[in-house]
């Protein structure tokens, strides 16, 4: 082999082992640790607008205007960006207005299925973390709270899981070290409940859609937690849009789930009703319900609000500082 192609070849391969691409590479022996519930699971709002509330304005009187079309922020009182905000926001607009609005997320540690749920959403774009060009012998593993002897699991059949996931990670690191196989032929031992870490970006009114579906307890506990974990990051910059982003059930004020003469009972309803609004048929495979808000709240720490804790901002006096300085500011 000639110098310079020596030199390519060693440069690409540091490349490669500073990407983590290289097969002989995260093969060491790792402490693979166990979740419970939803406890670990992490969601990081890492880039959003400036300002979604001139961005939601500006999109809401676009259809208005003379010749020289100004831009109409500076022209208006705090007080009436606010109402033409709010009006946006509560579907009373064309639907556009809220759509340039756009949101970009981290989540970490909920499970692969977890993730393979959401991934169905519509109109957001999906960044994986990848498992075929990348070892994931280090990855976690998440299992639900009933399954846990604390919680009333057999602690017998706890003992198997844990067995059944280190013969993966061991038949896993085989495949790698034998060199007769690669990640891509090694992935097929990976079971639904490894931890899996993602980055996702949406737009408002998409994310509106997600949330109805996604914060209702009739969802697996870490699908729900990673929609409740994002709920809490823009609540804690942007109040105001939060208090739009409600499950569906609260949105209709009654449960959704199970509901009298439709054909949804044919397509799941595997669970019981979750309490959070009377079940008007309480039909289920499982006498139980899927999640449950209290238990996501005591193992991860975000409460999420009950129905009768949502803030409806009427008035402009009512808002968070947060949301005022921004509906108050010229730029």
């Amino acid at each position: 082999m000639e110098n310079s192609e020596k030199t390519h070849q060693t440069e690409l391969d540091a490349l490669r082992r500073t990407m983590g691409t290289m097969p002989d590479q995260n093969i060491e022996n790792s402490k693979t640790e166990m979740h419970i519930g939803v406890s670990g699971i992490t969601v990081e709002m890492f880039d959003y607008p400036r300002n979604p509330y001139r961005v939601i304005f500006e999109g809401a009187v676009a259809t208005w205007g003379t010749e020289t079309y100004e831009t109409k922020w500076p022209l208006v009182s705090p007080e009436n960006r606010f109402k033409v905000v709010k009006a946006a926001l509560s579907g009373q607009t064309l639907p556009q207005a809220v759509e340039p609005v756009q949101f970009f997320f981290i989540a970490r540690g909920a499970s692969r299925s977890s993730f393979d749920q959401h991934a169905r959403q519509r109109l957001a774009t999906f960044f994986s973390q990848g498992v075929r060009d990348n070892s994931r012998l280090a990855a976690g593993f998440r299992l639900p709270t009933e399954l846990y002897p604390e919680n009333g699991g057999d602690p017998e059949l706890f003992k198997e899981i844990a067995d059944y996931v280190m013969t993966y990670k061991r038949l896993y690191k085989k495949i790698l070290q034998q060199g007769h196989g690669s990640f891509q032929s090694a992935r097929c031992l990976m079971p639904m409940g490894m931890t899996h870490h993602y980055k996702w970006s949406v737009n408002l009114g998409a994310l509106k859609s997600y949330m109805a579906q996604r914060l209702q307890a009739c969802e697996q506990s870490d699908t729900v937690q990673v929609a409740i974990a994002a709920w809490d990051q823009i609540n804690a910059r942007f109040p105001l849009i939060a208090s739009y982003l409600k499950p569906g059930c609260d949105h209709a004020k009654r449960c959704t789930y199970h509901q009298i003469s439709t054909l949804g009972e044919c397509f799941g309803c595997l669970f019981a009703g979750c309490g959070r609004w009377p079940d008007p048929k309480p039909y289920a495979t499982f006498n139980k319900s899927c999640s449950s808000y209290e238990q996501m709240a005591a193992e991860s720490g975000i409460k999420f609000p009950r129905p009768s804790d949502w803030v409806d901002y009427e008035r402009f006096e009512d808002l968070c500082a947060s949301d005022v300085a921004l509906l108050r500011a010229d730029k």
